[in-house]
């Protein structure tokens, strides 16, 4: 019988390009290493404004700082041998400042859309030789062919029993300096540039990350992209309101000598006291002045910031592009921090994003990282507050049913464990350890049991010896006539 899912792998005529979908690019930007204006300088651009603007810088802490402040956890794939697993994963992801890694890539993702990791592992054919040069050392008579019999063999071992001695690094690539070179139809390989040093590594080495595939373009869609605009007019508000300060918080004013040439003294003088009362230490003082003197206002400015409404505005649509709550951000005031929904819906979508962006992670991770190499599952913790009590309510009713199902008969403790996502190691050494208390419960019964019963058949033999000297004692004074007399 053919097997129909094995068709298309097996069958070289159905791979055939027109079978394919394509990517939406033109030649040039699918080799962009070989282009002057490849998509990575406009992702430094994208960079370079984000660098500075603090309210978007803001928000990214934000985001950052929810997905990753309640931690990771690890899961068995394997219910059976879980605890190593576990304890190898967690190791990994310590040694390589995991947190880090994973931070600086969520800021690559919500600027430039797309964020990389690098892993370090050995290939077959750098386990080969690692595993021949240890076979030598143990056994230099061994002949060529035996020899790469057992180095195969060899390869093959620790893939299958320790495939975690074969990934050592995870590190980050910067999303500016990095490239892709594709095909028609998917990516080939990645270039990495700094300066005039240059790196090429192959798909297996790379992570890739997406956070918003639009167009089928071979670049995500960058978030900053969308939102440069307003980036950039808040940026001129502030150079505005910089150069206002620094001319002394005073509009530009032109100063009329209608009897004096240029260069006369009283010019001069009052080049000289303007350039004094400029200074804002030397502000609110008075000028005297004599001669004709007529001053001209250039520019009005009113005394509250003219730019604040447009400022809050920019700032909204920044917050609305990553889908963040009014109650996220604490120096919105007035009319803005009341407009806005700050709870209910918009703060339930907010934590519904996170959770989506936590996934896109995750997935990554998992199938390139931790799942073939560790056999276990990364997820990154859920920890804000109606997630935890909905898992907790969660937790004690899965409970319930599981003791009620044991009192019942119906499962065993392994099932019940199996159904709480419970390690079986820890099943098992939580019933050795109340099978010991059991015992010692039940022995401690029984040694006092025991204590009880020669307590009553000691009371008893003394009631009975009590009883025989009454008796005798009784029997003896009805001899004597009634007299009382001591046995």
């Amino acid at each position: 019988m053919v097997q129909l899912q094995n068709f298309p792998r097996k069958t070289n005529s159905f791979q055939s390009d027109r079978h394919l979908p394509l990517l939406n690019s033109l030649f040039i930007e699918r080799f962009s290493e070989f282009s002057s204006n490849s998509h990575d300088n406009t992702f430094k651009s994208f960079m370079k404004w984000a660098r500075k603007s603090p309210q978007l810088m803001g928000f990214l802490d934000i985001i950052s700082t929810d997905m990753l402040s309640d931690g990771v956890e690890f899961q068995p794939m394997n219910k059976g041998s879980g605890r190593n697993k576990i304890i190898n994963a967690k190791k990994f992801w310590a040694d390589n400042t995991g947190v880090d890694v994973a931070q600086a890539t969520i800021y690559d993702l919500l600027i430039t859309g797309i964020g990389y990791n690098w892993i370090g592992k050995l290939n077959d054919k750098q386990l080969k030789e690692f595993c021949s040069v240890a076979i030598k050392e143990f056994l230099p008579e061994t002949k060529e062919n035996i020899l790469e019999f057992k180095a195969e063999r060899m390869v093959e071992d620790i893939k299958e029993k320790s495939p975690e001695s074969v990934v050592k690094k995870l590190r980050h690539m910067a999303s500016t300096t990095v490239t892709k070179n594709t095909d028609e139809h998917e990516t080939l390989n990645y270039v990495q540039r700094v300066g005039v040093n240059k790196r090429k590594f192959e798909k297996d080495e790379v992570l890739e990350f997406q956070l918003m595939p639009l167009d089928g373009k071979i670049y995500p869609f960058p978030p900053m992209e969308a939102i440069l605009s307003e980036v950039y007019l808040l940026w001129l508000i502030t150079q505005n309101n910089v150069s206002f300060f620094e001319n002394g918080g005073k509009p530009d004013n032109v100063f009329i000598l209608p009897k004096d040439l240029a260069g006369s003294p009283n010019h001069k003088y009052l080049i000289d006291t303007l350039k004094k009362y400029k200074k804002v230490q030397n502000k609110h003082g008075n000028l005297v002045f004599t001669g004709d003197l007529e001053v001209k206002a250039l520019m009005d400015v009113d005394q509250q910031m003219e730019n604040k409404d447009l400022g809050l505005y920019l700032i909204s649509v920044m917050a609305m592009m990553y889908g963040i709550p009014v109650n996220r951000i604490p120096f919105l005031v007035g009319k803005a921090a009341a407009g806005g929904d700050s709870g209910g819906l918009a703060d339930t979508g907010y934590w519904r994003k996170i959770s989506v962006w936590q996934s896109k992670l995750e997935s990554i991770y998992n199938r390139d990282v931790f799942v073939p190499f560790f056999g276990v599952e990364m997820k990154f913790r859920r920890g804000y507050l109606q997630d935890e009590v909905r898992e907790t309510q969660n937790e004690m009713q899965k409970t319930n049913i599981a003791e009620q199902r044991m009192k019942a008969g119906l499962w065993t403790a392994e099932d019940a464990g199996d159904y709480l996502n419970i390690d079986p190691e820890v099943i098992k050494k939580a019933q050795e350890e109340k099978k010991k208390r059991d015992e010692e419960f039940q022995s401690g019964m029984l040694n006092q049991n025991l204590d009880n019963n020669d307590n009553v058949m000691k009371n008893q033999d003394a009631k009975m010896k009590a009883k025989k000297k009454q008796d005798t004692q009784n029997k003896n004074q009805q001899n004597a006539g009634g007299k009382k007399i001591n046995p």
